[in-house]
């Protein structure tokens, strides 16, 4: 096989299948101005590469980049990377960078900055864990050319490269940084600087005219990156009804997750629209399978079969119109990896003989399940815990709702002897090496052997159909084991203002605010 050909299996194996990036909505918008956008929550820090939770990696995904960016199909594409090759054997993966590249602080990017940023990556949880999983070492061959040695050919480095944790850092802006200590500040090559984080108010981001895109169409994160706006204005606005009355008012111009039961408001001002995206995350709740009640599959079998999963996605998301009962782990039907392989029969239906049979079978006596929820997700954490702990209680399993701040909710979680149950959700992802409930460091702490030796055949095998069935045995396992429940699929609805210029209407497209163009009139 040469090496063209294996290239083309690994990036088939990553998504349906190599293509060219499809360019976004077109629209002739011009630049300048100010987009205002506001949104629930921020992490104490920008930095993404210390935290699993994806919707604190906001900032990052629009100063920062990668080596790869994915498209609208989910599949990874070249960002910074000039060129890739694998070798004959398929274990070592050489990237050449785009020449000319800088930092946003005027440092050239070298090869050195990748090694630096990456093997920093490799350290840290949840993805992180994967891409330490399949390489041995990273070099830098040169400064442009990156040489990552692997433990096996493998479809996923791509895909992991992709994602918002391997963002690529200055070298010098690393220094005192860890995969678990923040760095100081986001010295990236992104098309926007950082100019304010203030994680209790919200951060501003600058356009940098100095900016070197790419030629290709713009897609999601793929391709040309326009930014139309002269800055980007994050408010932290944690009250939904707040960011809502704040888009009507015409304080701020967009106003991410938002319920749908405010739909009919802003489609009834004539200067708002609700942006319903569909498929666009699963609702679950992770469970501790180390310590604690939870770590009894029984028990585990028991949670599962008790639950009705209507009232609880109906309790989040309001109308039925905006979800689905989905049982798939990859929640986008589009994706290569979409399956309901190991689905019991009755997915979302209770089943009082089986919570009776695994309750029997289990050592369960009774004791508080604590379950963890964040403040700040309200709709989704708190109002599904406290529907599905209504369902449980009935067959009397007993549920501790714990809710705190996400920061508290974000350590409490990693610690198993502090919780039982967690409230969590989950998007696509480019491969499923990389959902990040797989990994045995993410809490919950799924570590059966059979889950394990398949996660790994996951990722040294090349063909694409032979990947997909592995990874239906792992949907199926996780359908017995029940190491998280998942619910349904909601549709994600945020608002815009009138004149709010290619705003993001697909799951892929979830953070690309350099590509929205601001109304005229800010």
């Amino acid at each position: 096989m040469n090496t063209k050909t294996l290239q083309r299996m690994l990036l088939a194996g990553a998504s349906l299948a190599v293509v060219a990036a499809q360019p976004a909505l077109a629209q002739d918008l011009q630049r300048g101005g100010n987009l205002r956008i506001g949104i629930s929550q921020m992490a104490p820090s920008p930095d993404p590469v210390v935290t699993t939770f994806g919707v604190n990696w906001l900032t990052a995904s629009i100063a920062c980049e990668g080596l790869f960016g994915v498209d609208e199909s989910w599949t990874p594409q070249p960002m910074l990377a000039d060129s890739f090759e694998y070798s004959e054997d398929g274990k070592t993966l050489t990237v050449t960078l785009r020449d000319g590249l800088k930092f946003q602080s005027g440092a050239d990017l070298t090869s050195a900055d990748v090694v630096a940023s990456l093997d920093r990556f490799r350290e840290s949880a949840g993805i992180g864990a994967s891409f330490k999983g399949v390489t041995d070492s990273i070099e830098a061959v040169d400064d442009r050319t990156i040489q990552f040695n692997l433990n096996t050919p493998t479809p996923i480095l791509p895909g992991i490269l992709a994602g918002q944790q391997a963002i690529i850092l200055s070298q010098a802006s690393l220094e005192g940084a860890s995969p678990t200590e923040a760095a100081r500040n986001l010295d990236c090559t992104g098309p926007y600087t950082i100019s304010s984080y203030t994680p209790d108010q919200g951060a501003t981001l600058t356009r940098w005219e100095d900016y070197q895109s790419r030629s290709e169409p713009s897609s999601a994160a793929a391709g040309a990156k326009h930014a139309y706006a002269d800055t980007i204005q994050l408010r932290l606005m944690p009250e939904a009804s707040v960011r809502r009355d704040s888009l009507i008012t015409g304080e701020i111009d967009i106003a991410m997750e938002l319920p749908t039961d405010f739909y009919d408001a802003l489609q009834n001002d004539p200067n708002t629209e609700a942006v319903v995206v569909p498929n666009n995350q699963s609702l679950a709740v992770v469970l501790n399978t180390k310590d604690g009640p939870m770590a009894d599959v029984n028990l585990r079998r028991a949670f599962y079969y008790a639950l009705e999963m209507e009232p609880i996605m109906l309790a989040s998301v309001g109308n039925p119109e905006f979800y689905t009962l989905d049982p798939s782990w990859i929640p986008d039907p589009n994706s290569f990896w979409y399956t309901t392989a190991g689905v019991p029969e009755g997915f979302g239906t209770p089943n009082p003989d089986k919570v009776k049979e695994y309750l029997a079978a289990s050592n369960y006596n009774g004791e508080p399940i604590r379950w963890l929820v964040a403040s700040e997700q309200y709709q989704k954490h708190y109002l599904t815990a406290i529907t599905a702990s209504q369902q449980l209680e009935e067959y009397g399993i007993n549920v501790e709702i714990v809710e705190s701040p996400m920061a508290n909710y974000i350590q409490a979680r990693a610690d198993s002897a502090q919780m039982d149950a967690f409230s969590s959700f989950l998007p696509t992802y480019v491969d499923p090496t990389s959902i990040a409930y797989l990994n045995a460091t993410y809490p919950g702490f799924w570590t059966d052997p059979t889950k394990m030796e398949l996660m790994d055949k996951l990722a040294s095998t090349i063909d694409p159909d032979e990947r997909k069935e592995i990874f239906e045995e792992i949907h199926a396992l996780a359908y017995d084991q029940f190491p998280w429940v998942k619910y349904g699929t909601e549709s994600n609805m945020y608002g815009i203002r009138e004149g709010v210029g290619n705003p993001a209407r697909v799951p892929a497209r979830g953070y690309d605010f350099y590509n929205v163009a601001p109304p005229a009139a800010n």
